[in-house]
């Protein structure tokens, strides 16, 4: 028992000060110079979809893949290495700790993104086939409705769900392959859950009809934060 306890110390520790990385941050320090803070910037988030609507395409796509694999580099080290697995229980560890890790960097102060990326890493690991159906979800919500906000709300939801169902069916039915494990389940309810909980601002927008769409810019002189 103490030495799973130690292994899920040390993945978390790993495990949130890589999911700190902060790629926004530091895109926008190298593009616009060292007094740059994109936090003061739309959304005032470090995350890819401020990236876009404040400097530009090019940058945002750099950043989704780091911000992608922060959660893909923790997953796999407490799938594959002894030292993290802690009998399969690493997992559910690394992904909660890189995804919180994300939204509260300690390298910047705390104050990060969203978690959508970082915590689609660590799905992408845990179950393959909902990583996909929730991009099938999460990018068609987006291209309909064109939130970025409620695309990733929908994926959030639709994670959840998949996780659910593949965990029943993998005990009722064994060799189900799709099946996920008891740890996987609990990341796939509580990932998602705290993604949600992290859009409860841009909740409140999509109700009231004030949340901006994606590519739509938002003005300097703004001060309240969007998506």
């Amino acid at each position: 028992m103490s030495n799973i306890i130690v292994s899920l110390v040390l993945t978390a520790i790993v495990a949130y000060l890589w999911g700190s990385i902060p790629a926004g941050y530091w895109m926008g320090k190298l593009l616009r110079g060292r007094d740059f803070d994109i936090r003061e910037h739309g959304s005032r988030k470090i995350g890819a979809t401020n990236v876009q609507r404040t400097l530009g395409t090019g940058p945002a796509l750099i950043v989704l893949i780091i911000d992608l694999s922060k959660g893909i580099g923790p997953a796999l080290l407490a799938t594959l290495v002894p030292l993290f697995h802690a009998d399969g229980w690493g997992i559910l560890v690394a992904g909660l700790a890189t995804l919180l890790g994300h939204c509260y960097p300690i390298f910047i102060g705390f104050k990060g993104g969203r978690g959508v990326l970082t915590g689609g890493g660590v799905l992408l690991v845990c179950s393959p086939l909902t990583f996909l159906i929730s991009a099938v979800t999460t990018i068609g919500t987006i291209s309909i409705w064109r939130y970025v906000s409620l695309g990733s709300i929908v994926g959030g939801l639709t994670s959840m769900i998949c996780g659910i169902v593949f965990y029943i069916l993998g005990v009722t039915h064994p060799g189900f392959f799709a099946a996920v494990s008891l740890p996987q389940l609990l990341y796939m309810l509580i990932g998602p859950a705290l993604v949600i909980i992290f859009h409860r601002d841009n909740i409140g927008r999509l109700l009231s009809g004030t949340e901006r769409k994606l590519g739509q810019k938002v003005p300097e002189a703004e001060t309240k934060p969007t998506a």
